[in-house]
This record gives C-alpha cells, structure tokens and sequence, in this order.
C-alpha cells in the first residue's frame, strides 16, 4: 500500500539529503569556507526564512563629521544577497556565490524598521526595483540597542517587515536551544540536517564579520588633547 512504501521512501530521502550536505560540508571544509555553502545549499530541501537584497552598512554611522574614517575603515554600504536560516543572517556578494562572504549570529538580535527620513537612499537600484522605487531602513540592534549594522530593502512587497520577523523568529529559536543546551536537554533537540548544516557554516563564517568602524568616541580618544599651546 502506499502508506506502506511511504516510511522507506522518507528514509531514503534522509538518507540521500544527509549525504548531500556531508559532501557540502567537505568542500566547505576543504575550501576553507570559500565553496560549498551557496545559497542553493543552504535552502535544502526546507528551504530558508529570508531571501533578498539589501544595502548593508557595518554600524551605526551617524556621525557625518568622520565620514573620512569610514571611507578608510570600509565601512560603506554595499549591494549584497542576505539569507537567513537557522539561527544566521548569511551574507552573499551576489545569489550565485559559492559561500557567503560573512554570517551574523541572530541571538540576543532585534530587527528595528526605521522612519522614512531616515533610510538610507542606494545610489543604484536594487534587482528587479523602478528608479521611483522607495526604500526602508532596519538597524540590526543588540538587546542592548546599540546598532550593529544597517539594511535597507527596496520596497516591494513587504521585504523590509518580513527580513524583521525572519530575524525575530532566528533570534527566538537560537535562544530557546541555548536554554535547553544549558539544562542539559540536547536530546531534546532534533534538527533537520540542512538545519544542522547551516548552523555549522553560519558559526564559521560568523568569525569573518567587517569589524565594526571607528566611531566619534574612539577618534576622539585618539586624539591629542590640545594644551595651552595647542589649536
């Protein structure tokens, strides 16, 4: 009967998904994190919560004084394809790299929608966006509310919305196992392996994160304080 040959027939498929992303995880691990972890491989068969592009930019970068040791710094804001899955926000040149370029961990994260006259205006269109195209801004904040960087999402459809609940519900998950982790509850916890997968690439590719720029405070800090004599 069908039910009958259905039980093998999700096995086999475990099976052969299991073996798919042990081979992307060799040449992840091979590549050193160059290949092997592409957008399609990080889908899987489940699929992801987010895809689109967006402008990022690395911090808060209000401080238009010292828009000189941003230029320096690299901290600029950039074109990239973001996906998230699991508990990352991965973050690729384009949607067919070979890996992403660098990964955010989402926990302890909130994706915060800012007002209009504050979003940040590409100076080229996104894929698929209208010259008359409007664009929203969301800050990337710790749970402390300092901002860690910055998207800004073309306005089709609910992209800017739907990149915050995605991040909201990553952050949720990745603190839910953290908890159970540290109640000694692992057994507890049964992931899909495209799950396990992504997680795995995401704490690697977690390490090559843009550091974050040098703010007013720290510029300020550096400079000497100017005496009597001074200017």
């Amino acid at each position: 009967t069908k039910s009958d040959l259905a039980g093998p027939r999700r096995s086999s498929f475990a099976r052969r998904g299991s073996a798919l992303f042990a081979a992307a995880r060799a040449s992840f691990v091979r590549t050193r994190g160059q290949s092997g972890a592409s957008v399609e491989q990080l889908r899987g068969t489940s699929g992801s919560k987010y895809e689109g592009y967006a402008n990022i930019h690395r911090g808060d970068g209000d401080f238009d004084a010292f828009n000189i040791f941003s230029l320096c710094c690299g901290n600029k804001s950039e074109l990239y394809f973001v996906l998230i899955k699991g508990f990352h926000c991965f973050v690729f040149e384009n949607e067919d790299s070979k890996s992403p370029k660098y990964a955010i961990e989402l926990i302890n994260r909130k994706a915060v929608i800012q007002p209009s006259h504050d979003t940040i205006i590409p100076r080229v269109p996104h894929p698929g966006a209208a010259h008359d195209t409007g664009y929203t801004t969301v800050h990337l904040e710790t749970s402390l509310g300092d901002v860690e960087y910055k998207f800004t999402f073309a306005n089709m459809e609910n992209t800017a919305s739907e990149f915050c609940n995605s991040v909201a519900v990553a952050s949720n998950d990745a603190s839910t196992e953290q908890v159970r982790k540290r109640l000694g509850h692992e057994n507890l916890l049964s992931k899909r392996a495209s799950m396990k997968f992504a997680n795995a690439v995401g704490t690697a590719k977690a390490k090559d994160q843009p550091d974050a720029p040098v703010g007013a405070a720290e510029v300020m800090a550096g400079m000497p304080a100017s005496g009597p004599g001074g200017y």
